[in-house]
């Protein structure tokens, strides 16, 4: 359930949107309000509305009418429906629509701060190419992240959550594949690594809920590939470096424990820290920044 304008609140319910990037689609929750009432046209303009000229436009599109048809039809959810009923036809318009910013739903400060660094990335890879280049995937992977999203502030329909989350993993994955050069006689190319990240609470070194998923993702990788693994653990600029860096392996331990708890065999697990030494945000000393907080998990 979104942030909804006052109006449809006497309906029951309402719906939103923002970006970041290629557009700005920011006051969206009032343009893109979804109503019960008029899902049905929704739904149908966008079905008979101009097909969009790109293959991600076609396929992303799709991939909207198909989720507001399961929203009406299996959950009965008709404003969330309508909300991305209406998404649907914005796309079949050639708007460029981004996904979901977790700032317009129900999330604390802190959920908010994880969910846009996985946001950034994935629209990172779509301004990269990624839509030109996989079309297909690359609406996989929008589509699936404002499942995601929707379905976990909403917080009752644990397996769709678990699910969207993997479809939208495995969609990453395909999207962050760098594509080999030709060559006269190639030998057989190393698999890339794939790379996980968690993120932590301040000063905390507990596992969060959309942690969990992510190691999920991490032990299931592991068990395709049974390669080595390597652990670094992170910490923000706020305190002293010497505390951060016993914070940061601690936090290294804490997702350690939990990839053996998982079946990941120890003695293929490599764990190091280092503090703020290696900041993803740079920020002056002392400053807390969530995306710092962090363990990165790559899978050979």
């Amino acid at each position: 359930m979104q942030i909804r304008p006052t109006i449809l609140c006497a309906l029951g319910g309402v719906a939103l949107l923002s970006a970041c990037s290629s557009v700005d689609n920011s006051g969206t929750a009032v343009m893109y309000g979804g109503n019960p009432l008029t899902y049905s046209n929704s739904v149908s303009s966008a079905i008979s509305g101009t097909e969009p000229t790109t293959a991600f436009g076609k396929a992303l599109k799709a991939e909207y009418i198909a989720y507001a048809q399961r929203e009406a039809d299996e959950w009965y959810d008709f404003f969330d429906a309508d909300f991305f009923a209406k998404k649907a036809g914005k796309v079949a318009s050639n708007e460029t629509i981004l996904p979901e910013d977790p700032a317009n739903w129900r999330f604390s400060a802190e959920e908010i701060a994880q969910k846009r660094a996985v946001r950034d990335e994935l629209i990172g890879l779509l301004d990269d190419g990624k839509r030109e280049e996989k079309p297909d995937t690359a609406a996989i992977a929008q589509a699936r992240f404002d499942c995601w999203i929707e379905e976990s502030e909403e917080g009752w329909q644990t397996e769709l959550i678990s699910q969207c989350w993997k479809d939208f993993e495995a969609a990453m994955a395909e999207l962050r594949a760098v594509e080999p050069a030709p060559a006269a006689a190639a030998p057989v190319a190393a698999k890339e690594a794939r790379l996980f990240t968690i993120f932590f609470d301040f000063d905390s070194v507990a596992i969060t809920p959309v942690s969990e998923r992510v190691l999920d993702a991490a032990a299931e990788q592991w068990a395709t590939s049974m390669g080595n693994v390597a652990i670094v653990g992170h910490a923000d600029a706020s305190g002293s470096a010497a505390y951060n860096l016993k914070l940061s392996e601690r936090r290294a331990q804490a997702a350690l424990s939990q990839l053996t708890g998982r079946g990941i065999k120890a003695d293929m697990i490599e764990s190091d820290a280092v503090g703020e030494g290696e900041l993803l945000i740079p920020t002056p000393d002392g400053v807390r920044e969530p995306r710092n907080r962090r363990v990165t998990i790559s899978v050979d």
